[in-house]
């Protein structure tokens, strides 16, 4: 069988959507497939009991049958409870390894995603080094490319990993410009002399990048002010505090965005519903707009959301959610999962990968 630890040099890299593009990719080959998120670094309590929500996602499309309590055997939320993990090991790594022993029964390939990011974890014992040593795995390592900077990430990562080598490196949000030919033509052999194959160059595509005004409100603690359907994609988020006119020039040339502003600037409410281009409208502050704004929304299905911090807090926080992908069923993540697919060498990461 074949274990494949996914690990990351930074959080929000993409290791789930790799989890997922990878599984599908192996079950079209006929492999029994296994998946783990050993430790949950965000939890819901949706049910009464802590879920990974990612995990039962990649669950239910993968189709696999394992307890959720196998999968993701560790649900940690909350500063408590990470700087509990963070100070002693408290019996994890033994939980982790009977939950992978139950997973692995009869499967070809084990798909294992590692923590945020490398270095997480090690006072604990539970780093992406010690959970590659613990379940025996090799490792596929996920960076974001943004120059040189990605090349020394890759190399300081190469050095975390004396007992289980890195057996390949995915480059994500490569550029389509004159780094992508020094990226083919010169880094890639670099990195293979120093034994780091490439197995995959992922183009930057802005199409990846978006969230649902559900994720919004959830993600801010905000609560719907309006009746209308929640589910609308956003592509850029538009901070306004200027004038009508102002802002409705920043609007006209924003597609797909949804508006950040005071919850008593209605004369931004107004201009932003002259754009048809708005997905939502987010209203921070302690005024709610008024009803016939409200009203409008309705008319229009916009969902109104008001935050649960100030601009400047919300305008932050959304903007760190463009920055990864929601495992969340529809036509986006499809795209994501098929565009993954596409730009990762699947056989030779099979052929790469040992046979325990």
């Amino acid at each position: 069988m074949k274990r494949l630890l996914i690990v990351s040099t930074e959080q929000h890299s993409g290791k789930s959507l790799l989890s997922l593009a990878m599984g599908r990719s192996m079950q079209d080959r006929g492999l029994q497939l296994a998946y783990m998120k050993p430790i949950s670094f965000e939890v819901s309590y949706a049910t009464g009991e802590p879920v990974d929500r990612d995990v039962d996602s990649i669950r239910s499309l993968l189709s696999l049958d394992a307890p959720l309590r196998d999968m993701a055997p560790v649900p940690l939320e909350g500063t408590f409870l990470r700087e509990t993990i963070e100070s002693g090991d408290r019996g994890f790594r033994h939980r982790i390894r009977e939950a992978y022993d139950r997973l692995i029964v009869d499967r070809d390939v084990a798909l294992i995603e590692g923590r945020s990011y490398l270095g997480l974890g090690a006072s604990a014992g539970l780093s992406d080094p010690d959970l590659a040593e613990l379940l025996d795995a090799d490792v596929l390592l996920i960076t974001h490319y943004d120059g040189e900077e990605a090349i020394d990430r890759i190399m300081c990562a190469l050095r975390m990993f004396e007992g289980p080598s890195i057996m390949g490196v995915i480059l994500k949000d490569v550029p389509m410009d004159r780094s992508f030919n020094t990226l083919s033509e010169v880094l890639v052999s670099f990195l293979a002399s120093r034994g780091a194959e490439v197995l995959g160059i992922i183009p930057y595509d802005h199409n990846l990048q978006t969230v649902s005004s559900a994720e919004i409100m959830k993600r801010l603690g905000g609560r719907l002010l309006t009746q209308s359907h929640i589910e609308r994609d956003v592509r850029h988020f538009a901070i306004s505090a200027m004038g009508r006119e102002e802002s409705l020039r920043l609007f006209r040339r924003t597609p797909d965005l949804a508006v950040i502003t005071g919850g008593d600037r209605e004369e931004i409410h107004r201009a932003a519903f002259e754009v048809p281009s708005l997905r939502c409208l987010i209203v921070t502050g302690i005024h709610r707009p008024s009803r016939e704004i409200i009203d409008l929304a309705n008319e229009r299905n916009v969902p109104v959301i008001l935050a649960g911090h100030n601009t400047m807090v919300t305008a932050t926080l959304c903007e760190e959610m463009l920055q990864r992908t929601w495992i969340r069923p529809g036509p986006a993540l499809d795209y994501a999962v098929d565009y993954v697919r596409y730009n990762i060498d699947v056989d030779r990461i099979l052929e790469k990968a040992r046979d325990n």
